[in-house]
């Protein structure tokens, strides 16, 4: 068992550290809604190029939608995971 001692100077540490980790976590969200809106807005607006193209690279689009999706999930679970975590 630790000291009252050594508990009080742990306690304001590793509420630092999970503010930190918090502030991580949101930033890391904001951007996957940054890199998914900029992957719909691709999809909507950009499309008129994209039938100009030879290739027909279709599915560009879909990758930073897929990322940004993925990375918004992360990002919540991690967010969640801070708060809650165990003390």
């Amino acid at each position: 068992m630790a000291s009252p001692l050594r508990q009080l100077q742990t306690k304001p540490v590793i509420t630092c550290l999970k503010s930190v980790l918090l502030t991580y976590t949101f930033v890391f969200c904001v951007l996957g809604i940054v890199l998914l809106a900029v992957g719909i807005w691709g999809r909507m607006s950009l499309a008129i190029y994209f039938s100009l193209l030879d290739e027909k690279p279709t599915n560009v689009p879909f990758v930073p939608v897929g990322v940004g999706t993925v990375v918004v999930l992360l990002g919540t679970f991690g967010c969640f995971t801070t708060c809650r975590g165990s003390t």
